[in-house]
């Protein structure tokens, strides 16, 4: 077993990659994390120290926790923007309109807590397989939402300093910008001077700290204490705990709406980061276990009263491109423990501006520049305008309700496109499509000259409220003109209570109009079970449904194709018996040709279900069958099997082992009791030689001429395969 894999768990020990993966994983996603906790403590009117310790904190907690778990080998987790964003707007709304001071922590933890239990119950219904059916445009519009805001806000921030001015008048206002503005710009060059071998956050945070001193000494400008993190408290600086006494006086709505919001958001990100570890480590995460590893972790992340968090791609990318894998996420959780209890102090030495430019770049790198791609193209401008809309609710109400209208903006755009999706796979009348039974002549030139009077109709996808009037308007037109109309419904993978009805009332408008409706393939998993005729029945008593359900296509045909014949008076009755001389096979054949097969043909006779050769079996005998029906038939499973040809009393088969000694590839199979002729090689080689040279060159005619209309049949059905 590959050590790349999730399932051997803590089998083996840190490998050297696993170290150097782990000091980068920590390296990215450290000042993120600060910068986050900073943002949101600001927010909420506390102190920047105390959201550098949360931020710090959530990270080792995140580390360990999930990583602890080992459902994805290389993740990082770490405090991010759209779980920090979230929680501003829901808790800095409630410090702007005056809320008591004393609930803004608890309702965090709360907000933490219950989307970990969230996510824990929502994994183990079963609700990760679902994620995959949000569309990718409402995605792509909140994250993108998510880092404009982001931007936003640290622009905001920095802007405290012009105390409510819009133009600054000294130096020391426009520093903090300036600062940040050239983090900005190391990091986006950072990846690029150093090839990808340096992280941009790496870069930007040593580059910036190192812009901000060297300014401070450049410019006429005094430092302030608040342009500095600060020294960043001890453990005892986190609110341990959940006061459960104080449960009545907090925001019950504004906590479950913001927890089932992080619930899907986190969900989703988490997973993708995922499979982005799966990309670099070749491992395959376990969805279920991740998920309940990230609850798991935002739960004890609420009762430290930290920062929470999900999967970073970012951090998850350059932990695994430096060989990190299994231990990562547990040697970037113990690097950061390390930091906070021995290098507190460093937080004198880490600008706030500096953070701020690391916030607002990973800010607009979350915005999704594909979505003005979508704008341009016919075939993506929906999902253009849909990741749009969502961005602006994001940016002009919340998150929130951002994730709310995206959920059911995914809704409408699963319907509309299900609602447009064909729902008609092929139309084939009887002309074009055929039965496998094999015919006399009089009863095929019969079906090439009224073919037209039966259809097939192969449907697909779904049947609901939203594609029924589609079916009913498309069929309606066809109930005139034809006398049989068949429904194939292999490739229709659900039908509701909408679709059933009218199906029904087409049975009837069909009966009005003279023409009759044939279902085949109404499987089981279109929820009928054997009971189709009792489940049509109860859905409407006022419709009788009377119609004919066949097993298969092939069967409908046939069904559909001796109707009419029937109606053009030509009647295939199985308890008729065709004389030999009447046999398809002696036409063309002289009377001395005839007599000479009569003379060495033997009679056989085979009860109903029985086999006249096996498939496998070694064949050199040619069948006239003079009475009953025979079926070839492909067997596949133990009690399943494809009809390859049926024939009536007048035809023969058997030809292909006849001409050259061979193995059967098809079962014959008595459909009811039959009378035979059989005819074998080695009794027409013992036959005078002039009469059997002129007799094997007229069998062979005979034969490539049904040879031609086979391989015409197998090539019209190999065209209709490709159109699957």
């Amino acid at each position: 077993m590959k050590r790349s894999d999730s399932k051997i768990g803590i089998a083996y020990p840190p490998t050297i990659g696993d170290l150097l993966g782990g000091f980068a994983g920590a390296a990215v996603a450290l000042p993120q994390s600060i910068g986050l906790g900073v943002l949101l403590f600001t927010a909420m009117g506390l102190p920047v120290s105390e959201g550098a310790l949360a931020g710090l904190m959530g990270l080792i907690i995140l580390q360990f926790v999930v990583g602890g778990f080992g459902a994805t080998v290389g993740i990082i987790s770490a405090p991010n923007g759209p779980m920090t964003m979230l929680l501003v707007g829901a808790l800095g709304g409630l410090a702007s309109q005056g809320a008591d001071a004393s609930l803004l922590l608890p309702t965090l933890s709360a907000i933490l807590i219950l989307t970990g239990v969230f996510q824990v119950i929502f994994s183990l219904l079963g609700g990760t397989s679902i994620i995959k059916y949000i569309p990718y445009p409402v995605i792509a519009g909140l994250i993108a939402g998510v880092g404009i805001q982001m931007l936003f806000s640290q622009i905001g921030m920095l802007a405290k300093e012009l105390e409510g001015r819009k133009i600054p008048d000294s130096v020391e206002e426009i520093f903090g910008y300036l600062v940040a503005l050239l983090t900005m710009i190391l990091m986006y060059l950072t990846p690029r001077l150093s090839r990808g071998k340096v992280p941009a956050a790496v870069g930007g945070l040593l580059g910036g700290i190192l812009v901000y001193f060297l300014l401070l000494q450049l410019l006429p400008i005094q430092a302030r204490e608040s342009w500095v993190v600060g020294v960043i408290p001890a453990l005892e600086g986190l609110h341990f705990g959940f006061p459960m006494d104080r449960i009545a006086d907090l925001p019950l709505p504004l906590i479950v709406g913001a927890a089932a919001a992080l619930t899907l958001l986190g969900t989703v990100d988490s997973l993708v980061t995922s499979l982005v570890a799966d990309s670099k480590t070749g491992a395959r995460h376990d969805s279920r276990k991740e998920i309940v590893a990230q609850g798991s972790a935002e739960i004890v992340v609420g009762l430290a009263g930290a920062l929470g968090g999900w999967g970073t791609k970012g951090a998850t990318l350059v932990a695994t491109d430096a060989g990190g894998r299994r231990w990562a996420p547990i040697v970037a959780g113990l690097v950061t423990l390390g930091l906070m209890l021995f290098a507190g102090g460093a937080g004198r030495y880490l600008p706030v501006s500096v953070l701020a430019g690391i916030v607002a770049m990973v800010g607009i790198g979350m915005v999704d520049r594909n979505i003005f791609t979508w704008l341009r193209r016919k075939e993506t401008r929906v999902d253009g305008w849909v990741a749009l809309l969502v961005v602006a609710v994001t940016l002009s109400v919340s998150l929130v309700v951002a994730v709310a209208i995206g959920m059911g903006v995914a809704m409408l755009l699963f319907l509309y496109r299900e609602a447009k999706r064909p729902i008609v796979h092929r139309i084939s009348s009887g002309r074009q499509h055929r039965s496998n039974c094999r015919y006399p002549k009089e009863a095929l030139d019969l079906l090439d000259r009224y073919g037209d009077e039966f259809v097939l109709y192969e449907l697909r996808g779904d049947l609901f409220f939203g594609t029924t009037d589609r079916l009913r308007r498309e069929l309606e037109p066809e109930l005139s003109r034809r006398k049989t109309l068949i429904l194939h419904l292999r490739r229709v993978e659900s039908m509701d209570l909408s679709a059933m009805i009218v199906l029904l009332q087409l049975g009837e408008e069909a009966k009005r109009r003279g023409c009759e409706l044939v279902y085949c393939h109404l499987h089981e998993g279109l929820g009928f079970g054997r009971k189709i005729r009792k489940a049509f029945r109860s859905i409407d008593r006022r419709y009788e449904f009377d119609n004919p359900v066949l097993a298969d296509g092939d069967s409908a045909l046939e069904y559909a194709e001796r109707a009419l014949l029937r109606r053009h008076g030509f009647h295939l009755e199985s308890s008729r018996r065709v004389p030999p001389e009447e046999n398809d096979l002696f036409e063309g054949l002289s009377e001395v040709q005839r007599g000479a097969l009569l003379a060495i043909a033997r009679p056989v006779r085979v009860e109903q279900g029985k086999k006249i050769y096996k498939r496998g079996k070694k064949g050199e005998s040619l069948y006239l069958l003079l009475k009953g029906t025979v079926e070839q038939r492909l067997k596949f499973a133990k009690k399943s099997y494809k009809r390859i040809a049926k024939y009536e009393a007048g035809a023969y088969f058997g030809e292909l082992a006849f001409i050259r000694d061979g193995r059967r590839e098809t079962d014959a199979v008595a459909v009811e009791d039959v009378e035979l002729l059989t005819i074998d090689q080695a009794d027409l080689e013992k036959l005078d030689p002039a009469i059997y040279r002129d007799l094997r060159l007229a069998l062979l005619s005979r034969f490539s001429l049904d040879m031609n209309r086979a391989l015409r049949f197998a090539a019209r059905e190999i065209r209709r395969l490709e159109r699957w």
